[in-house]
């Protein structure tokens, strides 16, 4: 694929990102009204997905959610903003509103234990959907073989 003025090409492990010049206006958008630095954006079915630097997820959401509601006004999307941090409490973050009892990455595998069927039923979704999503964002930042939910 051709690099564009407005495209960016990253390498993070194996994977390689592009971003396109819709992506990249939402970038700066999304960094102009926060203040906070994006490390990555993609886009999942209807909505935004914003990984943004550790430490900034308070600044973005905002008193009372104001500057969410804002951003999502302005982009006629749902916003979801999850904040960069080691695999462990990565992965907490984009599991959310799952609320995991234990997370460990051991041998390239990452071990996620709920605490009931439900929950586990919500991290694979139908056809493991949800499960292959997980997987394909954290292969993304980190050297990972599998996730395995107990």
């Amino acid at each position: 694929m051709q690099e564009t003025l407005f495209s960016k090409c990253f390498m993070r492990g194996k994977m390689k990102i592009v971003y396109d010049q819709k992506l990249m206006s939402y970038i700066i958008l999304f960094e102009n009204l926060t203040n906070v630095k994006v490390k990555d954006v993609y886009e999942r079915g209807d909505s935004m997905w914003f990984v943004i630097e550790k430490g900034g997820f308070y600044k973005v959401v905002g008193k009372n959610g104001s500057k969410i509601k804002r951003i999502e006004n302005l982009m006629k999307r749902k916003i979801r903003v999850i904040e960069f941090d080691e695999i462990c409490k990565f992965s907490s973050n984009l599991i959310y509103p799952v609320k995991a009892e234990k997370i460990e990455f051991e041998e390239r595998k990452l071990n996620i234990t709920v605490p009931d069927t439900k929950s586990k039923a919500l991290l694979i979704g139908r056809e493991r959907r949800n499960l292959k999503e997980l997987k394909e964002v954290l292969k993304r930042y980190f050297d990972i073989e599998d996730i395995i939910i107990k």
